[in-house]
């Protein structure tokens, strides 16, 4: 038996080393001893691997946005700014609107902060609430932010807008006619549009134009 599988052996590897100088594997003509498992691996190989790309082969990123690599930050994208007339947006400086009133007015700047916020909460109470919401969010947030204007009596009057102002600056009622004067003069100054475009009550206009 020994003597056959030697001869069997034999004849094989005459028959690979014959099948070699053809230019043939020994694999391909099944006479191999490991042919079997070499045809094997390569057809795990063949039905494991990825297919090749090409032209007209589908591809994962084709027609969608490609999977950023890892480790490389995106590029954010820049983010629309509001123009100036958006709702919300302050069209005047805090600080050039208080000094005006600083000068116009001839106090420190302590007072005549606390003097335009307060006609600026009693003159927006005193507007329809679209004009209110124009008003409030013209000027900047600092002036109206302290107090709701909900909370403010709503006075059409020019006695009462005035005693209201004194009431929430802690002046006079003829320190806080300066005051408003001066603050709506300067808000004029600044956006004359749309202070002219409010719907003022008559007896309050007397304060844009004093004698």
């Amino acid at each position: 038996m020994r003597k056959q599988m030697e001869g069997d052996n034999q004849r094989r590897r005459a028959l690979a080393r014959q099948a070699r100088e053809r230019g043939m594997q020994a694999a391909e003509t099944g006479v191999s001893l490991g042919a079997s498992k070499q045809l094997t691996h390569l057809d795990q190989k063949q039905r494991n691997g990825p297919a090749a790309g090409g032209r007209h082969k589908p591809n994962s990123t084709r027609g969608r946005p490609a999977t950023p690599q890892a480790g490389v930050p995106e590029t954010p994208r820049p983010r629309p700014q509001p123009g100036p007339n958006a709702p919300g947006v302050a069209t005047m400086g805090y600080r050039d609107l208080v000094e005006d009133v600083v000068r116009r007015a001839g106090v420190d700047f302590r007072t005549a902060k606390v003097g335009m916020e307060s006609t600026v909460l009693v003159l927006a109470s005193a507007l329809e609430a679209a004009e209110r919401g124009r008003l409030l969010a013209a000027v900047p947030a600092s002036l109206h932010d302290v107090v709701p204007v909900d909370g403010i009596e709503q006075r059409r009057d020019l006695p009462g807008f005035l005693a209201e102002v004194g009431r929430i600056s802690g002046r006079s009622p003829e320190q806080a006619r300066y005051q408003a004067e001066a603050t709506l003069a300067a808000l004029a100054e600044h956006d004359r549009d749309l202070i002219e475009s409010l719907h003022i009550p008559d007896e309050l206009r007397e304060l844009l134009d004093p004698r």
